[in-house]
Formats: structure tokens, C-alpha cells, sequence
């Protein structure tokens, strides 16, 4: 192979690979598009074959649904549960992580177990307990039903993540600081917690979605009022048909806040996806 056939070929590959690689993103986010499209496209626009590309946007989906259908309650009962599904779990997951990773008591390995397995078993074998839990205690139709629902599955998903970040930040830092006069509260507070921003970050993220994402527990222990979008959108099948341009701007909008919160912490979130992946 002659000087000019290597560079050709040098600058070829990556060129390939460029164009594979944005074909599949293209293919995987088509999909997207099309729904974001459709929510923007009159009822004729959204139906015409062959599709539509070139049209005059229209807000009246967005309108009719969060306006006129009251899908805002929604959204807004979709951000309450949420972030305090985040908040809670990560408030509790994180100390009980720490615990696990910087603390040896007899059975903690078959303690860490059981939490796991609550994030292991079929959610449809705990709806009807949990059903008939917050039926017993009176809590059916709120926040706090759906809120504790969601923390029955969210809070193993962080101890089991977190455990793994604290135990990947050098035990010989936070003995240092021991031996400097810093206490146990300290320590986990100024030493452990910063060096696992990372962790956290991506941690809140996958609760976050699990959660905004939710639908069986939702539509179980949820009124009418404290109804998040998942359970709502259901409502835009009726038997005079499916609405689908409703469907897609309130699909459109559910997919925002994820979005956002996933920006706000992308810088954290790369750090934490990828702490603890090369050793010295």
C-alpha cells in the first residue's frame, strides 16, 4: 500500500463511520420527530398519505389539551410526584448506600439482597397489597399514595447505584480526614457527597423517569385529582375516535421536563455515568 492509497483510506473510514453512525440517530429519532410533527399539524395535515412535511404549524392540539381538556393539572401533578419520588429516594437511598459501603454489620450482605429484590419482583404482584394498604390507611386518591408507590421501587435503584459510587472513592481519603478532626457527619457531608456528584446525578435522572414515566401504580392509587399525564392521556381515546394530534402535543410536552433535567445536570451525569471506570 503506496502514501496516497493510505491516506485516502485514513480518511475514509471515519467518514464511514461518521455516516453509519449518523444514520442510526437519524433512524432512532425519527420517531420523535414525527410525533412532535403530528402535534403541530391540523387534523387534515396529520392524516394526508403520502405525509406532509411542508405545513402551516398549528398550537391548537396544545389548546384543546392542556387548555380546554385541563391536561396542565396533569402536568403539574406529573412534576409533584416526581421530583418528590427523587427527592425522598435519593435522601434516604444515598444514607443507606453509605452505610453499605463504608460500614461491615453482620447480614448486610443478605440485607443489601432483600432491598434489591424489591426492585426484582413484577410490580403487578404489589399493586393489590399496596392498593389495599393505602385503602386501610385512608391515603387512596393523593399525592402521598402514588408518592410512597413510587418510592417502593426507586429507593433500590439508588441504594444498589450508590452503594457501588461510594465504594469506588478511596476509603484513605475519608481517613484522612478523620485523623484532620473531622467527624462521621462531616466527612460524609464535605468529602463523600462532592466526590459523588456524578453518581447522584445520574441516579436522580433514572428515578426521575422512572417515575414520570409510571402508569400501573398511578392508575391504581390516583383520583381524578392528583392524576399524573401518563394516567390522562388514556382519556384522549373516547369512542367518537382517537385524538391523535392531542396525544402527540401532550406526548411532545411530557418528553420536555426530562429534557431539562437531563441538561441541568448532563455535565454531573457523564462524570457519574462513567466514575469508577478506569483504575489506576
Amino acid at each position: 500500500m503506496n502514501y496516497r492509497t493510505y491516506r485516502t483510506s485514513r480518511y475514509i473510514r471515519p467518514m464511514c463511520i461518521y455516516l453509519l453512525l449518523s444514520l442510526v440517530s437519524f433512524m432512532a429519532i425519527s420517531p420523535y420527530l414525527w410525533m412532535v410533527m403530528t402535534s403541530f399539524k391540523d387534523r387534515v395535515d396529520a392524516f394526508t398519505i403520502p405525509p406532509v412535511w411542508v405545513f402551516k404549524p398549528t398550537i391548537d392540539h396544545y389548546i384543546a389539551a392542556f387548555i380546554e381538556k385541563g391536561f396542565a393539572g396533569n402536568l403539574l401533578n406529573s412534576l409533584i410526584i416526581s421530583l418528590s419520588t427523587v427527592g425522598i429516594s435519593l435522601t434516604l437511598g444515598v444514607l443507606s448506600a453509605y452505610a453499605f459501603a463504608r460500614h461491615k454489620f453482620s447480614g448486610d450482605h443478605n440485607i443489601f439482597f432483600y432491598i434489591l429484590t424489591t426492585r426484582m419482583s413484577p410490580p403487578v404482584a404489589m399493586a393489590l397489597p399496596l392498593y389495599i394498604l393505602m385503602a386501610r390507611f385512608g391515603i387512596l386518591n393523593t399525592y402521598f399514595a402514588v408518592i410512597i408507590a413510587h418510592i417502593t421501587f426507586n429507593l433500590a435503584l439508588v441504594v444498589w447505584m450508590m452503594r457501588g459510587f461510594f465504594e469506588s472513592v478511596p476509603v484513605q481519603i475519608e481517613e484522612a480526614a478523620l485523623v484532620d478532626g473531622c467527624s462521621t457527619l462531616q466527612v460524609f457531608r464535605l468529602i463523600s457527597l462532592p466526590l459523588v456528584r456524578g453518581g447522584i446525578a445520574a441516579t436522580a435522572i433514572l428515578c426521575f423517569i422512572f417515575s414520570w414515566n409510571e402508569f400501573l401504580f398511578a392508575l391504581l392509587l390516583s383520583g381524578r385529582t392528583v392524576a399524573p399525564l401518563t394516567v390522562a392521556i388514556p382519556g384522549l381515546v373516547t369512542t367518537r375516535g382517537t385524538f391523535w394530534g392531542q396525544i402527540a402535543a401532550v406526548a411532545t410536552l411530557i418528553t420536555i421536563p426530562v429534557i431539562i433535567f437531563s441538561f441541568i445536570v448532563q455535565r454531573h451525569l457523564i462524570r457519574g455515568l462513567t466514575f469508577g471506570a478506569v483504575k489506576e
